[in-house]
Parts: C-alpha cells; sequence; structure tokens
C-alpha cells in the first residue's frame, strides 16, 4: 500500500518520545560530565536538508531554555563558507543532527571544523554505531527510531526532543522535565482525536499551494513543515515568518491557497490578524494552536487544538505530526507513493 511505511511511522513517534523519557536522567548525567566547565564561547546546529530545519528549530527552544546564545547552520555552508562565518579565538559546542549519522556534507563540516577551530563535538542521531556517533566528542543517539521510509517524520521529531533534553541540562533547568514527560501521551491522544480534521483538509482544500506561517521556535518547524509538503506531494510549498507574508507573498495569495498557521503565544494578536487578511484573500487557513481563540470560529476553516498546558519553546513538536499526516495523504491523493517519492534517497550524496 502506498505511503504504509510513512503512515506507520508517523503514529510511532510518540513511542518514541516515551522511551527517551526513560533517559533523561542519563542524558543529565553524561551533559553535566561532559560540560561541568564551560570550555566554549559559542553554540551552533548544525544539519542538511530536514535535519537543518531541526536545527533552526532546536537553536531557538535552546536559547530561550538555557539563557545561552545559539545559531544553526546548514553543513554545507561550515564547509565551504566557515570563514564568513566563525572566528579563530572562538571556541565552539557544535551540534550536529543526522538521522543516519552518515551525512556527507555533515561529515565533512565536522571535519572541517576540526581542521580549523577549537571544536567540542555533539551527535545526535537515531544510528548510534554511525560514522557521526563515533567521530564526535559525545553522542545522544535515538533508541527505536530507525525508519523504512525515504522521507524523515518520527526521526525529525525524536531528534528535536532529545535537543529539548540536552538544552534543559545545559541550562539545568531541570523542573521542565515535568513538561517532557507531558508530550508522548499528549501527542497520541490528540493526534488520535484529531487526525480526521487532517483528512478533512486533505480531501477538500485547494492543494495547488500552500504556506506555513510559524515565527520564533516555530519558524524551523514551518520550515520543515514545507519540506514535507514539497517532497513527499510535489506541491509548491513556502514557509514565512508570519509577518513576511505582507512583504510580497500575499499578492499571489487567493482561493487556490491553503495557509496553515502555528499559532503562539508571543505573537498571537498579530497571528489573528493576520489569518482574518488570508481569508479575506479567499484562501482556506488551516490552524494550529494550544487553545481556541473566539476569532478562530470565523477565520479557520480547519482547527487542531494540542499543548494547552505546553509553552511555546517546546509545543511546536505537537503540530509536526499533523503536517506530516498531511503531506502523506496529499501525496497518496495525488497517487503518489510518500515511502519513495521520485528523485529521493536516504541519504544525499556529495
Amino acid at each position: 500500500m502506498a505511503g504504509e511505511a510513512t503512515l506507520k511511522e508517523i503514529a510511532e513517534q510518540f513511542d518514541v518520545w516515551a522511551g527517551l523519557i526513560e533517559d533523561i536522567a542519563l542524558l543529565e548525567t553524561d551533559v553535566g560530565n561532559t560540560f561541568e566547565v564551560k570550555e566554549y564561547d559559542d553554540i551552533i546546529f548544525v544539519g542538511a536538508g530536514s535535519s537543518f530545519h531541526l536545527a533552526v528549530a532546536a537553536a531557538a527552544s535552546f536559547r530561550f531554555v538555557s539563557g545561552e546564545m545559539a545559531v544553526a547552520y546548514p553543513a554545507s555552508e561550515l564547509i565551504f563558507f566557515h570563514r564568513y562565518l566563525l572566528k579563530k579565538e572562538r571556541k565552539y559546542l557544535v551540534v550536529f543532527f543526522s538521522r543516519s549519522g552518515q551525512t556527507p556534507e555533515t561529515l565533512q563540516a565536522l571535519d572541517e571544523l576540526r581542521k580549523h577551530y577549537r571544536v567540542a563535538s555533539v551527535a545526535i542521531s537515531c544510528d548510534p554505531l554511525s560514522a557521526l556517533c563515533k567521530q564526535c566528542d559525545i553522542s545522544f543517539p535515538v533508541k527505536n527510531c530507525l525508519e523504512e521510509s525515504i522521507v524523515m517524520t518520527k526521526s525529525f521529531t525524536s531528534m528535536l526532543f532529545v535537543s529539548y533534553m540536552f538544552a534543559m541540562a545545559i541550562g539545568e533547568k531541570f523542573t521542565n522535565t515535568t513538561y517532557l514527560e507531558q508530550f508522548p501521551d499528549e501527542g497520541r491522544a490528540s493526534f488520535e482525536m484529531q487526525r480526521r480534521v487532517i483528512e478533512q483538509v486533505a480531501a477538500e482544500a485547494p492543494l495547488e499551494r500552500i504556506t506555513v506561517l510559524g515565527g520564533g521556535p516555530f519558524y524551523g518547524l514551518a520550515r520543515e513543515s514545507s519540506l514535507k509538503i514539497d517532497e513527499m506531494a510535489l506541491l509548491r510549498s513556502q514557509a514565512l515568518s508570519p509577518l513576511e507574508l505582507r512583504h510580497g507573498p500575499r499578492a499571489q495569495i487567493g482561493p487556490s491557497d491553503l495557509v496553515i498557521f502555528f499559532i503562539s503565544n508571543s505573537a498571537r494578536n498579530l497571528e489573528i490578524d493576520i489569518l482574518a487578511e488570508v481569508r479575506n484573500y479567499g484562501a482556506k487557513t488551516l490552524v494550529l494552536a494550544d487553545k481556541k481563540e473566539k476569532e478562530f470560529d470565523a477565520l479557520a476553516d480547519y482547527l487542531v487544538l494540542t499543548g494547552r498546558s505546553l509553552p511555546e519553546q517546546y509545543r511546536g513538536i505537537l503540530y509536526m505530526p499533523f503536517i506530516q499526516y498531511l503531506a502523506a495523504l496529499a501525496a497518496i491523493n495525488r497517487n503518489i507513493d510518500p515511502d519513495n517519492p521520485p528523485n529521493l534517497t536516504r541519504v544525499v550524496k556529495m
């Protein structure tokens, strides 16, 4: 059956998160022993493809939770343009993401950074025996997270979950464990109860062009959502910070568009204003939020509510299974197998 592996892996991610919760104490100990003395000036998150979008999302949450500055770069930028990004006199803590742990440009970026800079390296991967995990100074592999399908789904959210644990340990924000412990059950329950909303979107909404709006901790997730739609369903999509829609892209918004909103706490009123504008242009809207606002009755064609008691720096992970599911269903409806999209491989070769 088309999409069988992808749909199975989307549904399995909540169990993977639950397994990670069991390892929080071990990760805290490893981080405490390794970074007891802070021997770095700057923190960098690195990935390629989906793992770069993961790095963007992880860096945003890390900054907020740990209180330390962090940036995200594509691995290829560090291979070819590191002189524009880094300084010789600085020491770097670099966190590398790769599902396979074999991504060539990620491994090359690690080599390049070690040649030119003082670097402490961390690997977050789904394969503990991979080259990346072996070559980094410390690794935090995601257990029980190997995927059959080409497109990343449960591996993306599970590595993001590990990054939340890492930020909590670095920042010594151990009380945040109570938030993370809620995710497996909250994610599973909300997905099972509201997946029909996504099925309705896939069946009814115009899917000629899709725009995903997410700001702050949701921006990297919006980018990943757009990529999921591109690579699974081969549809045109774009990801924007919400206000950027007003700077040109809104010129093309119309009845053939679906606009997806990741509603935050920090910019909620502005996001609702933009939601109203989008509806005035005739586009269909899918809103993902933690709680219902009165405006949603008139402005949201489709509404998913999840993570009511969870802060925005973590909550976006709960939105991702719904978007992954939408991308998979859109692909199947277009007679495309999301398990094996054309022109894609599990590991991109340089």
